[in-house]
């Protein structure tokens, strides 16, 4: 099958059509927990689709990319995307606040945040070869351990 664009056009439409609804279902938090995971994925599609669309239409790109237009329409976009990360990064939403200042508090704390058994979290990091001693807080745990957090925080729930 030759590279071509009756296949890449319809293939990247598509793509761009899937990522819009689950950007727009992300922003208003509809589904959430099934979309992320599909607007990543899917958008990793999105990226290669549009690398094959950029390379088929080279000739046709350069073009556009001589317009007087094409300059102010480079800046407008950057400020716009770098004004939405200031945005983000100047008020973080409260999850990320949250789960940040959880794995930071002292480790007997985060544990009844998490509605675990300081105890029973020891033991089962203990029976797992994690190293405990000076550890104050569950960022401690896995810093030390050169483990992932999301490990050590499935272990403890379990």
């Amino acid at each position: 099958m030759k590279l071509d664009r009756k296949y890449v056009t319809p293939f990247i439409s598509l793509l761009f059509v899937v990522l819009a609804i689950t950007g727009i279902f992300m922003l208003f938090h509809l589904f959430d927990g099934y979309t992320e995971v599909a607007h990543e994925l899917i958008g990793i599609g999105f990226v290669l689709a549009a690398i094959l669309h950029i390379t088929l239409n080279w000739k046709g790109l350069k073009v556009h990319f001589m317009k007087q237009v094409f300059m102010p329409a480079t800046i407008a976009v950057t400020a716009l995307t770098l004004t939405f990360v200031y945005l983000e990064r100047k008020q973080l939403p409260l999850d990320i606040v949250i789960v940040d200042k959880t794995f930071k508090a002292p480790l007997k704390e985060s544990c009844k945040i998490l509605n675990i058994d300081y105890l029973i979290a020891i033991k089962k990091l203990e029976e797992k070869g994690y190293k405990i001693s000076d550890i104050k807080t569950l960022e401690d745990i896995w810093k030390k351990n050169e483990t992932d957090p999301q490990e050590v925080i499935e272990l403890l729930m379990d």
